[in-house]
């Protein structure tokens, strides 16, 4: 078999055998495909960040990516006949291997510009910066591969390259999803797929017999490796399967950030009960029926339930959260671990809600994840399912943030919500309080049992605020339902906090 055309490839060959050459040509597919998918994947969690986690987001980097993919495969397809295309793969990889070892460092610097455009156009764009150039390089892999080790089997070698490159996609999926993310972080994860780049760039220059771009690609890795690492000034900083989790202290406020940089998840005061934000609203919600047990969908760091088992002796409240490690946090640093009547249980809100048969007197949502509220937690189906478990005189309050144009995410959430609720209230602003109740409900009678606040001055204080924005929540036609099948909230949500498009 000769390996592929050119003198040097050829002295390689039969420098390291041709079983060898086959050999670590396959390791560069097997390598190539598995760092594909790991870019992938960690470009979710880039994205993250400036975008949430979304179908916009999802469907961006899927479709960037599978773009790249065609275009790579295209171009190796025009370089693998060349002879020089074993040097065209080895730029290839080298250039990738740079790019990768880049891009974190970078992406927080332009990211913020591109929301200008929009959720769905704006990841994009992003895309395409972050992902672009790497997964044309890799995809051009393939190809390549296939004809420097084809003999007279053209298709028995492309069945085996293509069989070995998406063994290495898959191993390269598992790996991030599983291991690497949660594990290592989001940006040790890119220095791993820039490690295995650099492997396979040793591999090929074996072949290609050019032991100086060998050294310089080992070299390069070891200048953008980022060796030991700078504190970040926070307090605790890590990366769960779920989410990236930050905790700040700024002055006497200490914050709970979860992926997304423009807002806090969670804001506590350190020096007193309340926090002038919108969590201080849900200390009204017994005060409305006498609560005594409450389930709180969306834990963060537990500033609200933490305020509602210290004003109220005898309430209970039941806390989930999607992600155990956030349960974690909030026990650490926000208190939540001194507290004997809060029970809190790792689940997702609605499979919580559709294992469990208790009732509550209040249930409390604040679902919102990397700036949007899941689809799943705006439904029809998800507010029947919460009517389900409250008691007959139940009440819901649930956080709405819509800081521009608030019609746009209210009207279809409101109209929503009353497919289920027959009396639905709005107070606040920026960030809403939706209130809605299971018996019928009048906001004559619910001012004035908001009014008749308890001895607490803090309750008095916040019940005063509520009281100023109260009103009564309707929505016309216009507005369309939200249901499991058809919703568009991840959109209206990030309208109406951007603006504009």
């Amino acid at each position: 078999m000769a390996a592929h055309s050119g003198t040097k490839s050829r002295g390689a060959t039969v420098a390291i055998g041709q079983s060898g050459a086959r050999l670590l040509l396959l390791a560069v597919a097997l390598v190539t495909g598995w760092t594909i998918m790991m870019l992938e994947i960690l470009g979710g969690r880039l994205l993250a960040p400036f975008f949430g986690y979304s179908v916009y987001q999802w469907g961006a980097l899927i479709g960037v990516v599978m773009a790249a993919l065609a275009l790579g495969y295209y171009v190796g397809g025009r370089v693998g006949d060349r002879p020089e295309a074993g040097r065209f793969l080895l730029a290839a990889l080298v250039i990738s291997m740079i790019f990768i070892l880049v891009v974190p460092r970078l992406s927080e610097g332009f990211m913020p510009g591109l929301r200008a455009l929009g959720p769905a156009w704006g990841s994009v764009v992003a895309s395409v910066v972050l992902l672009g150039v790497p997964s044309l390089l890799l995809a051009t892999t393939s190809p390549i591969v296939i004809r420097l080790t084809a003999s007279s089997l053209i298709a028995d070698s492309a069945g085996k390259v293509y069989a070995v490159s998406t063994i290495g996609s898959i191993g390269g999926t598992f790996f991030t999803a599983f291991y690497a993310i949660p594990e290592l972080g989001t940006r040790m994860s890119h220095y791993v797929a820039a490690a295995l780049l650099a492997a396979a760039a040793v591999a090929l220059a074996l072949v290609e017999r050019q032991t100086r771009v060998a050294v310089a690609a080992v070299a390069v890795f070891a200048i953008g490796f980022p060796f030991g690492g700078g504190a970040s000034g926070d307090l605790y900083r890590a990366e769960s399967v779920h989410n990236i989790i930050r905790v700040t202290d700024v002055g006497k406020l200490r914050y709970l950030f979860l992926n997304y940089a423009d807002g806090a998840q969670t804001v506590m005061n350190r020096e007193g009960l309340l926090t002038d934000r919108y969590y201080d609203q849900f200390l009204v919600g017994p005060q409305i029926n006498g609560a005594k047990n409450v389930l709180f969908l969306g834990v963060a760091g537990g500033t609200a339930i933490k305020q509602l088992v210290t004003v109220y002796p005898d309430l209970h409240v039941t806390g989930v959260d999607l992600d155990p490690a956030v349960l974690d946090v909030a026990k650490r640093f926000f208190g939540l671990g001194e507290e004997k009547r809060v029970t809190l249980v790792a689940d997702d809100a609605r499979w919580f809600l559709a294992n469990s048969r208790d009732r509550y007197d209040m249930i409390a949502i604040d679902l919102y994840v990397t700036g949007h509220i899941p689809f799943f937690a705006t439904t029809e189906e998800f507010f029947r399912s919460v009517r389900d478990h409250l008691s007959d005189n139940g009440i819901v309050m649930m956080n709405v943030l819509a800081v521009q144009q608030p019609e746009e995410l209210l009207g279809p959430l409101v109209r929503t919500v009353r497919l289920s609720f027959p009396s639905t209230f709005l107070t606040g602003y920026g960030n809403f309080i939706l209130i809605a109740s299971r018996s019928t409900l009048g906001v004559q009678e619910l001012k004035e049992r908001i009014e008749k606040a308890g001895p607490s001055p803090e309750v008095k204080q916040v019940a005063r605020r509520a009281l100023n924005g109260l009103s009564p929540a309707s929505a016309g036609r216009e507005w369309p339902i939200f249901t499991d099948d058809r919703n568009d909230v991840e959109f209206r949500t990030f309208r109406t906090y951007y603006g504009g498009f």
